[in-house]
């Protein structure tokens, strides 16, 4: 997977940021012996039993964004148990605990916690800081509360971060609700719970949706996560085009963008001069990712094809060679090796959901399933 990438707004590109945005983190000694620490158990015993329609919302701050991405699939073949929040390339925001429990583990070497309310019930909470002030140097402490320490509903435990494999995706809070160890999905109860103005203060409106013409498409989830992470801002005016197609001459761009490309020292195509995506075409071509759609030509203007977006993220990602042949509607495609890769790495499932055996190569691809596609892939 990239380490880095750069965002783009598909129809409307925009820069990356390279230093994102951050808010410093009040984590010295003397705010730290503020904190008064709770009494330790080995056992939590709450006096009323857990009920997760009573948490408050563990993330301090405004605005946050969160999507269903419970069960996504993830790299490796895991999948994702929990939901994230993200603070808009913030870190610090205060950690907050859910409900009166106990803190059962902490990371040895920052930065997760866990607490147990009783009766099986458990929160988690990681991707903490590990970051010193101002800095990513992953030298800093984001944990409030130490093993043993009994919280209380909304007070604070630690700050939000960018720790372990959250580094090059963005600040956020993993968020897991567990029942007997096994995860429940917390996104409803999120939706409804109350919003903190401070650690141990009242509750605030919750934030709304991003877009408002992507609600019940397939791929809202994902559409959301490349907002958060400042990869996508619409297409204008509050929307998203979710059912707009992506040319060849967007994707070249993007990617380009997305790799930091040198610029290319030869003119591949003769289609595209003058194009405000020749330059793209060029570098991705030079690169090896790119290809054309004919003799010295680039179709800058046309369509992307599903099966030529599964060429240009394997070559993109450097995806291997699969074994197994995925599909039945692929076999004339010039790209079925690409698609059966894609497959493998858990990027597509097909076109269609009564019929796993299709990947519809021939498709324009669309800007909500090109959401789907870029967020699998870079582990979103």
């Amino acid at each position: 997977m990239l380490k880095k990438f750069r965002p783009f707004a598909e129809l409307s590109l925009v820069e990356w940021k390279r230093t994102r945005p951050r808010v410093g983190l009040v984590l010295t000694v003397a705010i730290l012996l503020l904190i008064a620490p709770g009494a330790a158990a080995d056992e939590f015993v709450p006096g009323q039993p857990f009920d997760p329609n009573q948490i408050v919302f563990p993330v301090v701050g405004s605005p946050v964004t969160f999507i269903d991405d419970f069960y996504q699939p993830r790299s490796g073949g895991r999948t994702h148990g929990a939901t994230d929040i993200m603070t808009n390339g913030i870190k610090g925001w205060p950690v907050v605990a859910a409900a009166d429990g106990v803190v059962t583990w902490i990371g040895t070497t920052c930065c997760y916690l866990a607490l147990d309310h009783g009766g099986g019930y458990e929160t988690w909470y990681i991707h903490l800081n590990n970051d010193t002030p101002g800095t990513d140097d992953g030298l800093g402490w984001g944990l409030a509360v130490t093993e043993g320490t009994v919280v209380t509903q909304g007070q604070l435990i630690g700050w939000v971060g960018d720790s372990g494999n959250a580094e090059w995706v963005g600040p956020h809070l993993h968020f897991e609700i567990r029942l007997n160890d096994v995860p429940i999905n917390p996104y409803t109860y999120l939706l409804a719970a109350p919003h903190l103005s401070a650690p141990g203060g009242v509750a605030v409106t919750p934030a709304v949706n991003t877009f408002t013409d992507d609600d019940g498409n397939p791929h809202e989830a994902n559409i959301e996560i490349l907002f958060a992470n400042g990869i996508t801002v619409g297409c204008g005016a509050g929307l998203y085009c979710p059912l707009a197609p992506i040319t060849r001459g967007q994707i070249a761009l993007f990617i380009d963008r997305l790799l930091d490309l040198p610029a290319a020292t030869g003119d591949h195509y003769d289609d595209d001069n003058g194009s405000i995506y020749e330059a793209a075409a060029n570098s991705i071509t030079q690169s090896g990712i790119g290809f054309g759609c004919g003799d010295r030509a680039y179709c800058p203007e046309e369509g992307l094809r599903r099966d030529e977006m599964a060429e240009l993220l394997t070559r993109t990602f450097g995806l291997a060679p699969a074994t197994t042949d995925y599909f039945t509607d692929d076999d004339s495609s010039g790209f079925e090796a690409a698609i059966n890769a894609l497959y493998q790495a858990g990027i597509t499932i097909g076109c269609d959901p009564d019929d796993p055996g299709l990947y519809c190569p021939s498709r324009i691809l669309t800007r909500d399933e090109m959401a789907t596609f870029f967020v699998r892939a870079m582990d979103l």
